[in-house]
């Protein structure tokens, strides 16, 4: 199928025979956004014709969260990739990325191919499928109040979604192999309701509460938290390397959410 100028091809990345059904040409570059599985990238790269002699590149997705956990220091690529494989949903997510990441470096190194991988912290943007920022907006023009963590020591790192497209994009002809984190700088609950109450055409209704009821209700009312609250939950990385050596420029926290209210 072409769309603007792009030939595009629609299948299951699991079906080897749709996979080995892609014509033998030159691609610029592999990019893998949606690899959640360990073996998903290697029946791509066992699968396409072509690789790798047609393929020099492979650039996936992966996420900060790979990192060794409360290290008490702020993380940047050098930082060990966690040992521990944590329980539930997001633990195993987690566990899988790892996998993924050692799986890529291994067969594109097997098989020469450049490869880098983008760790994004928490993405944030227009139709953003986790409803994270959607459902404050929601709150704000419906005139619902917004509770939030007023005391909580707990930080986070946000990232809009085009500067993580950005990076992906120049990574996309970057030698030799390397790995970046996708990360602004660090906030707090109260910036981004502060963000919100500037770039609201209406007012917001604001109700800040303690940590400990934040939780509470959170649990009993089902309150949505969407981002860290305690301050066992801080975890910072160091995003400079891809602003360095990829160029990217971090879109602020104002122009970012002033993008993502208007599309909304």
């Amino acid at each position: 199928m072409k769309r603007y100028g792009v030939t595009e091809f629609q299948l299951d990345r699991k079906d080897v025979s749709a996979l080995q059904s892609i014509p033998a040409q030159y691609y610029d570059a592999i990019v893998d956004f949606c690899a959640y599985e360990p073996g998903d990238i290697k029946l791509i790269l066992e699968n396409i014709k072509g690789v790798p002699k047609l393929t020099k590149k492979y650039v996936f997705i992966s996420t900060v969260d790979v990192y060794e956990r409360q290290v008490g220091y702020i993380k940047n690529e050098n930082t060990p990739i966690s040992k521990t494989r944590y329980s539930g949903e997001n633990g195993e997510y987690i566990y899988k990325k790892i996998c993924l990441e050692n799986e890529l470096v291994e067969i594109c190194n097997k098989k020469e191919i450049e490869y880098t991988i983008i760790r994004p912290s928490i993405i944030y943007g227009p139709n953003d499928y986790t409803k994270r920022l959607e459902n404050f907006i929601k709150m704000i023009l419906n005139g619902i109040a917004i509770k939030y963590p007023k005391d909580t020591k707990a930080k986070f790192q946000l990232v809009y979604v085009k500067d993580v497209a950005q990076a992906t994009l120049v990574a996309c002809g970057k030698t030799p192999s390397h790995t970046y984190n996708i990360c602004s700088k660090a906030i707090n609950y109260a910036n981004v309701m502060n963000t919100l109450t500037e770039i609201a055409e209406i007012p917001i209704i604001l109700e800040p509460i303690n940590v400990k009821q934040a939780l509470e209700e959170a649990k009993e009312k089902k309150v949505y938290l969407p981002f860290p609250v305690t301050e066992e939950e801080n975890e910072i990385y160091d995003g400079s390397k891809a602003e360095r050596e990829l160029g990217i420029q971090y879109t602020s926290l104002f122009d970012g959410m002033k993008k993502t209210y208007n599309c909304f």
